[in-house]
């Protein structure tokens, strides 16, 4: 089983919703996933709720839970355990982080999303785990996206090479208990996480 973790010290990154249509991406392809909501806002956890299907997964847990929440899912046959990290700073941040085969940190493209950024690589250095930023929540060919991607290049991590637009799409989705990939199957949006979702898949086979 890969465990994968979207990280974020800053909210409104969309970590959430990278969490949630990523889970269904890599559904669609025939992975068995579930999706470990360790954020205390429950946002994954009220968008499961909401949803018709009873698959992907989702399980509410705490830091301090998360070792019998994998190991749960592990016995449950799971090949993909998705975690949606709380959005704030260690311990917790650190203990999910070591349990995960790669880290994803969504960056907007902002000065307060950059400052935050330190903080985030410390983490991931301590957990010796893989790391990459994705730049999300972009406005539309905004030239800070570029600006963002520079500046991220420094720090010497993987960067998802296209970028998640912050396209309505994803909000009208989640409100109906939807991923963009069943929403707008055929959308921008869609297309980008199906994109997001291969780069993922090939990191993870490497791994």
């Amino acid at each position: 089983m890969h465990v994968i973790t979207f990280l974020s010290q800053k909210g409104g990154s969309g970590k959430t919703t990278l969490s949630v249509h990523t889970a269904v991406a890599a559904e669609a392809v025939g992975k068995k996933v579930c999706i470990i909501d360790a954020d205390p806002q429950e946002s994954a956890t009220t968008w499961g709720m909401s949803r018709e299907k009873p698959t992907p997964i989702v399980a509410t847990a705490q830091a301090s839970d998360l070792d019998a929440a994998l190991s749960a899912a592990e016995a449950e046959g799971i090949d993909l355990a998705i975690i949606d990290a709380p959005p704030h700073a260690a311990p917790t941040a650190s203990q999910i982080a070591r349990r995960s085969d790669f880290i994803l940190v969504p960056i907007r493209p902002s000065a307060f999303d950059l400052a935050a950024v330190p903080a985030i690589m410390d983490i991931i250095r301590a957990s010796k785990s893989r790391g990459a930023f994705i730049l999300s929540a972009c406005p539309f060919r905004a030239p800070e996206i570029e600006e963002t991607r520079l500046a991220l290049e420094s720090y010497n991590l993987p960067i998802f090479p296209s970028e998640i637009v912050d396209r309505r799409a994803f909000a009208r989705a989640v409100t109906t208990g939807c991923a963009v990939t069943e929403f707008e199957s055929n959308g921008k949006a869609a297309e980008e996480i199906h994109h997001l979702w291969t780069w993922i898949n090939n990191t993870l086979e490497r791994i």
